[in-house]
């Protein structure tokens, strides 16, 4: 396929937008609409003034291609096209679910099993606020958190985010979500920052993974994926869903976001509902 190319200064064309948007979604799913276009030349423009490169057509042909640095940039693409916006303790009428009626249920379940083992995945984790979110309420919950075995999985496409979430590091700002008691129990302050405890670090892992791909996960208890289908259209969204459905331990639950729902994609998995928090269970 060809296009005139153009120089960096001049406005992407639409036929340059179709190519780039066609890759990304090609790449990791995300859906780009037309109105998403100036985004997506303003992303692009970074990366061509990081690499010295002046015209969408030689940027397009490196990520493309097949030299040894196409990849590396091609996740520098995908990195800076990401949208990062998180906080701890978001959709807390959600997580109070969780807390309150899921986990109970689930543990009740695992300790009747004799099954001390619990996974649960933060899809689209960005820089860590929500994985570290769901450990805190583990311990909250989980007095006898230490005699089992808790693996929290944090994945994102992000290796920007992912190199910040690791150091579980946040200026205050950051951490409006959490009240004082919880700051006071699982964070410590130096030098005007908050520093998430050892404790809870132990329990997340983070990694790279991209959504379109198997990532070798199974027997999983819970996934957490919110705001991250509503970039996805239909189609990549059955298949995302139907990766979890398939992860999922039976009875395992799935959070989305609460603008996201499974009505007309999948109809494998209970609705439950309960003070403004929303949960799925698969069947």
């Amino acid at each position: 396929m060809s296009f005139t190319p153009l120089p960096a200064s001049n406005a992407m064309t639409d036929e340059e937008f179709r190519l780039f948007k066609n890759l990304v979604y090609d790449e990791c799913g995300i859906h780009l609409k037309p109105e998403k276009k100036d985004f997506m030349q303003n992303r692009v423009n970074q990366r061509m003034r990081a690499t010295g490169i002046k015209s969408y057509y030689r940027y397009y042909k490196l990520i493309t291609g097949d030299g040894a640095d196409y990849k590396a940039e091609l996740l520098a693409l995908l990195d800076a096209l990401t949208i990062n916006e998180t906080s701890f303790y978001r959709n807390k009428p959600q997580l109070d679910l969780f807390q309150n009626i899921a986990l109970p249920e689930l543990l009740h379940r695992k300790r009747a099993k004799n099954d001390f083992s619990l996974k649960i995945w933060s899809a689209g984790c960005s820089t860590g606020q929500e994985p570290y979110t769901i450990a805190m309420i583990l311990y909250d919950v989980m007095t006898d958190i230490k005699g089992w075995k808790v693996n929290i999985l944090a994945s994102d496409l992000s290796l920007t985010v992912l190199e910040s979430a690791q150091q579980g590091i946040y200026q205050k700002a950051r951490i409006d979500g959490v009240d004082e008691y919880h700051i006071r129990k699982y964070f410590i302050e130096k030098d005007g920052n908050f520093h998430i405890k050892d404790e809870l670090k132990r329990l997340v892992v983070f990694d790279f993974h991209n959504l379109m791909y198997d990532n070798g996960f199974r027997d999983i208890d819970v996934v957490f994926c919110r705001n991250v289908l509503i970039y996805f259209d239909i189609q990549t969204q059955k298949e995302v869903i139907d990766k979890f459905h398939q992860y999922l331990t039976p009875n395992g639950y799935l959070f989305l976001g609460h603008t996201e729902t499974l009505q007309g994609i999948n109809d494998n998995f209970i609705f439950i509902h309960k003070d403004r928090g929303t949960v799925y269970q698969k069947k």
